[in-house]
């Protein structure tokens, strides 16, 4: 018996092949797979390849993506994996969901995840499971790479409002392979640049902390997360329930610190609980 599970998110795709003794067979990574940011024929060529590269084939997959809590992204997504590993039994759950999974298991409790997107996953006393946030680059998201990284650009096109260019905005621009921040707006109408790319630029504002306007963006991230948080705390029903984090923009030392909570470590990445939670559902042989 093989089991596979994939971590698909706006930044990277995670695949995990274990045998039924939770043995790991291999761990290979491919590009974004969230369909929503980088297009349908983008998500499916990441999949693609990284079933191509497993070195045996799964019997039982199951596969957290960005977006897939919306029934027409999970049928993409059903409908891509099935046609890659036919006959394979097939879960598909959102990104979210097999982080929560992976780390805090089925307890009581909330994980903050903010990586190219920003979502809260929590378990009330009760182990009813919720959300806080989580809404898409567009309408959420907030204190998200993304939302750093359109902070950014806002601060860098303000610049120019009042005819000062500034390193700030150079090295923006640069980061995002352009030769003037002014030439954004076109690159991203013309799909030059797109989700991935802003979420990109958090590296380099972090690299500018505590410089302005780094400072301010990074702190008004930190809010956000922590409001979050908060708001997820409240709903757990517990004076002190068990908090983790996940997530390139979460656990970078800076913003951890901004946040100001005291996080425990995920006891396993997202592609980890996405083979335990297949585990929990498939306990026979096929």
């Amino acid at each position: 018996m093989r089991y596979l599970g994939i971590d698909g998110g706006g930044s990277k795709t995670a695949f995990l092949l274990v045998d039924e003794y939770y043995n790991e067979i291999c761990h290979v990574e491919a590009g974004p797979s969230n369909w929503l940011s980088v297009g349908a024929d983008a998500a499916k060529h990441a999949i693609t390849q990284g079933i191509s590269h497993l070195r045996e084939r799964p019997n039982i997959v199951c596969a957290g993506f960005a977006g897939a809590a919306r029934s027409d992204s999970a049928a993409f997504y059903k409908q891509v994996l099935e046609s890659l590993i036919p006959g394979a039994q097939i879960i598909i759950e959102s990104d979210a969901f097999i982080a929560s999974i992976g780390a805090i298991g089925i307890d009581p409790g909330i994980l903050l995840i903010a990586g190219t997107g920003s979502i809260v996953i929590g378990r009330d006393k009760s182990r009813n499971m919720f959300r806080v946030g989580g809404w898409g680059p567009y309408f959420g998201d907030e204190g998200s790479g993304f939302w750093v990284g359109r902070e950014a650009v806002r601060q860098a096109l303000r610049s120019l409002d009042v005819h000062t260019p500034t390193e700030f905005s150079n090295r923006i621009a640069t980061q995002l392979g352009l030769r003037t921040i002014s030439d954004v707006v076109g690159a991203w109408a013309s799909g030059k640049i797109g989700v991935p790319d802003i979420a990109g630029l958090f590296p380099e504002v972090v690299s500018m902390y505590p410089q302005e306007p780094a400072n301010q963006i990074l702190n008004q991230a930190a809010s956000h997360l922590r409001s979050m948080v908060d708001i997820a705390s409240e709903r757990v029903g517990l004076s002190d329930c068990r908090k983790s984090l996940s997530g390139s923009v979460a656990v970078h030392p800076v913003m951890r610190q901004l946040i100001g909570f005291e996080f425990e470590e995920p006891r396993h990445s997202p592609e980890w609980g996405a083979v335990i939670w297949a585990r929990q559902h498939f306990t026979e042989p096929l």
